[in-house]
């Protein structure tokens, strides 16, 4: 009996031990876990300061805009001449008259229009000119491929 109470003895020792050092790891684990939650709240607070500020600047550039449509409505309203910049004005389409006039200096006998290339690409050229030209659908028109002048009736689709 002697031999297996020291064995028991020495057993619960060696139990008690590994119990205890058992112990010390569970508290270091607790201040680990405190450390990393530490850190986390001040990756949360960067990260929330971050957001703040990009919404500061968010706001400035908001009111730097709002600033200059101030300046510029108050610029209106001391110069009404300069409040819209005038445009340029437009080509006016040509009349009737103006279309047969064309039609006599374009697209005639004596001076029909010059196309490029031959076959359908002329042909193509011709009325693409007549119809800038404002010329009439059925109208004769002219065209010189070359040295050839050869008469078409102009039906543009």
């Amino acid at each position: 009996m002697a031999k297996s109470s020291l064995y028991a003895a020495h057993r619960a020792a060696g139990a008690a031990s590994g119990r205890y050092k058992a112990s010390l790891y569970d508290i270091a684990n607790v201040g680990y876990a405190m450390e990393a939650d530490i850190g986390i709240e001040a990756i949360k607070g960067e990260e929330k300061q971050k957001g703040w500020a990009t919404l500061e600047a968010a706001l400035g550039v908001a009111d730097t805009a709002y600033g200059a449509y101030q300046d510029k409505k108050q610029h209106e309203e001391r110069f009404p001449d300069t409040k819209k910049p005038k445009k340029p004005k437009e080509d006016k389409k040509p009349s009737v008259k103006e279309k047969k006039e064309v039609l006599k200096l374009l697209g005639s006998k004596k001076n029909p229009f010059q196309l490029s290339g031959t076959g359908v690409k002329a042909v193509g050229d011709l009325f693409r000119q007549a119809k800038e030209a404002g010329v009439e659908e059925g109208s004769k028109i002219w065209g010189k491929i070359g040295d050839e002048v050869k008469e078409w009736e102009y039906t543009y689709k």
